[in-house]
């Protein structure tokens, strides 16, 4: 009975994960019509998604800290409303200010899920397949992107996607709330799962000097590095994807839409795969996990390009559209391998006290780049514009411009696969003393 309580909520916790990640791309298939409806230029239309991705990432380190010190199914239900009220709000604004506003407090409670999901997942699966674990939760962020893009691209209007997408969690996370267990902290780690099946209680609890140690931790701060320079590609395709396909290739919104949509189902399958391969290559040789990482970005970062690159037509034939999807499905999957694995490590070379604060401080500087992608993107245009480029080239330039920021998060990998075996020992022989003190304590 417990074991199959504990899958109902790992459920839940995905479908809330998913619908609550929908709202991230209901805005950029309809950037050319909210433009226009507003009257606002490509810088304007980039701080919308700029806004929402910044709060989204500042908030989270409240978050994690709360999650840290407190009960996190109940904060997780909390943070999921928080954003599906302003979500549910937004198809009713009239002007340009309302929309940034609803936008800012979407992102409140979108910052919930990272830090207090993850931080639940570290406790829900055992150490060696906590990548899977993450997996998981990453895909449905990706499915949940996808399903926000379809709708968003499909429906006329870009207003009644704010309904649909929120309207769900609104029974989901009550439902949450009074099924789903929460796991017992630190139950994820081999260590410490004989002594807290035998009574015992993991009672410590995060200190400021704890997080201090922790940004002396290398591995972190190689993860934060790369986070920061891996996101802006992200936040600069996924947010222009789109309107690059309608001005330098002549296509509708239905036919870029379901470009990007093609290209997000194979990164969203790129986070599965990435998972179950990270946990093969560390079950093989410490630091596997992140040279198969770092190798992966760079082949995905050259995929990408090919996409930016290659003068696909208005209108692409059943042909084209199968070349596009097993391209995407062979090559750009690759480039998404770093999610499962980045919060994989961070949840083993970090004490479980402090790993909701540390993923909340991650998400933040993991969305920097993200954050910024839209309004980088939309400034860079307009730039390359007032300079004589024409829109084509203006937008090709910027998309390839954000691409090769991935060059940089590649080889920072490569000195992750060096620091976290080491930083993985030092965590282990913290929870082994610790479980000693926990029985002598009983004595």
């Amino acid at each position: 009975m417990e074991h199959l309580r504990r899958k109902v909520s790992i459920v839940l916790l995905v479908l809330m994960a998913a619908f609550l990640m929908a709202d991230q791309n209901l805005l950029p298939p309809n950037y050319q019509q909210i433009m226009t409806e507003f009257g606002i230029s490509e810088a304007q239309m980039g701080l919308v998604s700029t806004i929402f991705v910044a709060t989204s990432a500042l908030i989270t380190i409240l978050w994690g800290f709360l999650s840290d010190i407190g009960g996190r199914k109940r904060l997780l239900v909390v943070g999921v409303l928080i954003g599906e009220i302003p979500c549910f709000l937004t198809a009713f604004v009239n002007t340009y200010p309302e929309l940034l506003l609803m936008r800012l407090f979407t992102g409140i409670g979108v910052g919930s899920i990272i830090p207090i999901g993850y931080s639940l997942i570290a406790d829900m699966f055992p150490e060696n397949e906590r990548g899977k674990g993450y997996a998981f939760i990453q895909t449905a962020f990706g499915f949940g992107t996808l399903f926000g893009m379809i709708i968003a691209g499909l429906i006329a209007s870009w207003r009644p996607p704010f309904i649909i997408a929120s309207v769900p969690n609104f029974i989901l996370a009550p439902l949450f709330y009074a099924v789903a267990e929460e796991p017992r902290r630190g139950e994820g780690e081999k260590e410490l799962r004989e002594v807290l099946e035998k009574g015992y209680e993991y009672t410590y609890k995060i200190s400021l000097e704890a997080v201090k140690k922790s940004f002396r931790t290398r591995t972190n701060i190689l993860i934060f590095l790369q986070g920061l320079v891996g996101t802006v590609p992200w936040g600069v395709l996924m947010y222009w994807l789109v309107s690059f396909l309608m001005v330098t290739r002549g296509m509708s919104k239905e036919t870029a839409t379901f470009v990007l949509l093609i290209i997000g189902i194979a990164t969203v399958i790129g986070t599965l795969v990435g998972g179950y391969i990270g946990d093969y290559f560390e079950r093989r040789t410490p630091g596997g996990r992140a040279l198969i990482t770092g190798i992966s970005i760079f082949l995905g970062m050259i995929a990408a390009m090919g996409i930016i690159l290659y003068p696909l037509p208005p209108e692409l034939s059943l042909r084209g559209w199968l070349a596009l999807t097993m391209y995407s499905l062979l090559f750009l999957q690759l480039v998404s391998f770093a999610g499962p694995n980045v919060t994989a490590i961070i949840s083993q070379v970090n004490l479980p006290e402090d790993r909701g604060t540390i993923f909340g401080v991650f998400n933040i500087i993991n969305s920097v780049g993200k954050a910024l992608g839209p309004l980088f993107g939309g400034l860079l245009i307009e730039g390359l514009k007032n300079t004589g480029y024409t829109n084509a080239r203006a937008y090709e330039y910027t998309l390839i411009a954000g691409s090769l920021f991935w060059t940089l998060c590649a080889v920072i990998w490569f000195w992750i696969m060096k620091s976290y075996p080491e930083d993985v020992d030092v965590v282990k022989r913290v929870l082994r003393n610790r479980v000693e003190e926990l029985k002598k304590s009983e004595l």
